[in-house]
């Protein structure tokens, strides 16, 4: 009791709910790759602040490009895991956006107020190819809605909202050619299987992403993607996956899977609807198996008292 009720009361380090020190923007394909396809467009990602000023050369030729096409938040794992950066797509204004053949290219950009500075570095094949990328493989999701003490918002504890979103995936992640695992852009679409807004995550790096499942009394809301969810609602998610000559190769995305939301309560918060009033102030049922269960009053009486209540109504209709 006395560990559980210290855990609860105890907040996480102070670093691990700040979202980290900027990191300059670095950019795919990665520096070094060689052989690009023609038919590849640029990421770019960046934490702590928007990139401006894109500047690409081929041979040292400027070579235009379009409007930055922002992606949304993500993990890239080579920044760090705990701290989302922002993504943008970016592609050439050429003919088909199409990159200069066999060239080495230089994208440069500027970052909070600074002089421009070399994104990535990497010279292109002499053209491009459509050999087909191999979709990730989605095999499971599981997603809960944790609510949290309003006192505790914004106390030192990473808790910013009385409602906060957990998920866990399993999926196999895809493959694209001339592209090495830890570059192979995926994105995770989550949205309600009856219509609705959908949520967008994106991921880059060589080992899966697996989301934070909500564990303990009082789990912390951590990790890379914390989605809203509304627990009366099924959600679906899919996964697609991007990397080199991605403007030439067919779409690669899983089939959908679909799961219900799990609500559960941290310590001190009140129970989720529908345990009768009973369950327990911490953190409902067993997190691991995301079940997420209480037994509340209505729960049916064991069979040895139905037994005896029996027995004893017998009794009293022999004395009368």
């Amino acid at each position: 009791m006395l560990v559980a009720l210290a855990y609860a009361i105890a907040p996480p380090p102070a670093e691990a709910c700040s979202p980290g020190a900027p990191s300059p923007p670095a950019g795919l394909p990665a520096p070094g790759a060689t052989d690009v396809s023609i038919a590849t467009s640029l990421i770019v990602y960046a934490r702590g602040g928007t990139p401006t000023g894109f500047s690409l050369q081929a041979a040292g030729a400027d070579v235009p490009l379009s409007l930055p096409e922002s992606l949304g938040g993500g993990v890239v794992a080579a920044v760090g895991s705990s701290a989302p950066v922002t993504l943008w797509r970016i592609r050439s204004a050429a003919t088909m956006s199409f990159l200069v053949p066999s060239a080495e290219h230089v994208l440069t950009a500027s970052f909070q107020g600074g002089s421009p500075a070399e994104v990535t570095r990497f010279t292109t094949a002499a053209g491009y190819d459509k050999a087909p990328a191999v979709a990730p493989v989605l095999n499971a999701v599981h997603l809960w809605r944790v609510r949290y003490p309003v006192a505790d918002i914004g106390s030192g504890n990473c808790v910013f909202a009385e409602y906060h979103g957990f998920i866990t995936v399993d999926y196999v992640p895809g493959t694209v050619p001339n592209t090495p695992p830890g570059s192979v852009v995926h994105t995770f679409q989550l949205a309600p299987k009856t219509g609705g807004s959908a949520q967008t995550f994106t991921y880059v790096g060589e080992t899966p992403f697996t989301g934070n499942e909500p564990t303990g009394p009082y789990p912390t809301p951590l990790g890379g993607w914390q989605p809203e969810l509304d627990p009366t609602r099924t959600y679906c998610l899919s996964v697609g996956a991007i990397g080199d000559g991605d403007l030439a190769r067919l779409a690669a995305a899983s089939e959908s899977v679909c799961a219900d939301v799990v609500e559960l309560s941290a310590t001190g918060a009140p129970p989720p609807p529908g345990t009768g009033g009973g369950g327990t102030t911490g953190a409902v049922g067993t997190m691991g198996d995301g079940c997420g269960c209480t037994i509340g009053h209505d729960a049916p009486a064991p069979a040895w008292l139905l037994v005896l209540a029996a027995a004893l109504g017998l009794r009293r209709r022999r004395r009368r």
